[in-house]
């Protein structure tokens, strides 16, 4: 394309340079110093057109050139998120797991509280209140592990 575009306009010179002598009538000298002319400002056209040409193509190779580092940077950050997200639900579900052994070790504890200081056994559900009042069937046990229960102060 870029050798198509010279040539036309080396030919389009040339063609001018020729055909005005014809036309007006100029001596040789004058005809020949229209034609080097012609033929320098083709060459430079067809410099210029080159020149554009390479600055178009570094143009583009500076644009894919940012593209890949805009979507490597993107998909970067994604992994990078999703990295630290899995994390941090990993640390929560164990965190989870530890405050829900605890709470139960707490129940356990309240349950085994209840029954062991006055030497009363909670076999079967059955839990002791203050004052060797047991609550049969487990009634009394679960509000006593919240504190709710009946107190022997």
């Amino acid at each position: 394309m870029r050798f198509l575009i010279a040539f036309v306009a080396i030919l389009g010179y040339a063609s001018a340079s020729v055909i005005s002598p014809l036309v007006y009538g100029v001596n040789a000298g004058d005809a020949q110093a229209a034609a080097i002319d012609a033929t320098v400002a083709a060459q430079d056209h067809a410099r210029a057109v080159g020149e554009s040409q390479a600055r178009a193509a570094e143009a583009a190779v500076q644009f894919n050139t940012e593209a890949v580092r805009q979507v490597a940077e993107a998909n970067r950050d994604l992994h990078e998120n999703a990295y630290w997200g899995s994390l941090a639900a990993n640390q929560n579900a164990v965190a989870a797991a530890q405050s829900h052994a605890a709470a139960v070790s707490g129940v356990v504890a309240a349950r085994a509280g209840l029954a062991a200081p006055y030497g009363i056994a909670a076999p079967y559900g059955i839990a002791a209140a203050p004052y060797g009042i047991a609550a049969p069937y487990g009634i009394a046990a679960p509000y006593a592990a919240h504190g709710l229960g009946i107190h022997g102060w």
